[in-house]
C-alpha cells in the first residue's frame, strides 16, 4: 500500500502544477467591434465577446456588420475604452 502511495504523490503533484499551466496557456481575447456611422458622425460598437485568435475576431466582426475589431485583456479595459470610443450610444435604430 505504501508503494502505491509513493507512486500517487508524483501524479498528484504533476496534476496540481500542470492544470494551471494549461489553463493559462489558453488565452482568451476579449473583442469589441466598431464601425463609423457617417450619418450621425459617431462610432457604433458591438457588445464584447471572447475569441481565441485574431482571425476568429475578424470573422465575427464582419459577420455582425462591423469594420474594426479592438482587442482587450479584461472586461474592465473594455469598459474604459467604450466610454470614450463608442460615441453613438445605445441607439440601435440604424
Amino acid at each position: 500500500m505504501r508503494r502505491y502511495a509513493k507512486l500517487l504523490i508524483p501524479f498528484v503533484a504533476l496534476g496540481i502544477f500542470m492544470f494551471p499551466e494549461i489553463a493559462s496557456s489558453q488565452r482568451v481575447i476579449y473583442v469589441v467591434c466598431r464601425q463609423y456611422v457617417a450619418e450621425k458622425s459617431c462610432y457604433k460598437c458591438s457588445d464584447y465577446f471572447s475569441v481565441q485568435n485574431e482571425d476568429e475576431a475578424v470573422r465575427k466582426c464582419q459577420r455582425r456588420g462591423y469594420d474594426e475589431p479592438n482587442y482587450f485583456r479584461s472586461v474592465n479595459a473594455i469598459r474604459r475604452w467604450v466610454l470614450s470610443n463608442c460615441t453613438c450610444g445605445d441607439d440601435d435604430s440604424d
